[in-house]
């Protein structure tokens, strides 16, 4: 791909993620664990009150409490169709043997061709134009994704079209600090 269209698919992504809604919510304090922890939820619909990821980031920097920012539950980003395109074509390119042989069974989520697909699929993941370009609105904050955590993956199938089904995460941490270097 050259690099206009790179920036282009990258541009449509990142108004795609603008345009949808991020709640951000307080994680209820565990025994033994000091400060506040938060998660940003994905919320297909804008409507809802909710702010784009480059405002949801912003303010929690504002406030303080970026660098307590642990998970991005994305759950209801599996119901967007460019998402969907976006793993399948990483499931081609990392496993395709393997996606052939769930997509030839019956796709729940205890099938051992479904559970073959686990370590690809967290691959898949993390390679989308989409959770590169949070990764992207993270970065700009010194804040990075490390990896996705999913339960219950399931590939179902509806009139010649299908499309993968679990509950998503991605968990965020700072990006660690420079080591100083010793002269």
């Amino acid at each position: 791909m050259n690099t206009f269209a790179t920036v282009l698919f990258a541009l449509v992504v990142c108004d795609r993620l603008a345009l949808a809604g991020w709640d951000t919510q307080v994680i209820p304090k565990l025994t033994g664990v000091d400060g506040d922890r938060y998660v940003m939820i994905y919320q297909p619909d804008a409507d809802r009150g909710t702010k784009s990821i480059a405002g949801s980031i912003e303010a929690l920097s504002r406030a303080g409490h970026l660098s307590s920012l642990q998970t991005l539950t994305i759950h209801k980003l599996l119901e967007d169709a460019t998402f969907q395109r976006e793993l399948f074509e990483q499931m081609e390119r990392i496993a395709p043997a393997e996606l052939k042989a769930a997509q030839r069974s019956a796709g729940n989520m205890h099938n051992p061709k479904m559970t073959a697909l686990h370590t690809c699929f967290s691959q898949a993941v993390m390679a989308t134009p989409t959770v590169t370009a949070l990764n992207q609105a993270l970065g700009k904050h010194r804040m990075k994704i490390v990896r996705p955590s999913f339960e219950k993956l399931e590939l179902h199938k509806k009139d010649q079209s299908e499309t993968f089904r679990c509950f998503l995460w991605l968990t965020v941490e700072p990006e660690s600090a420079p080591t100083p270097e010793k002269p």
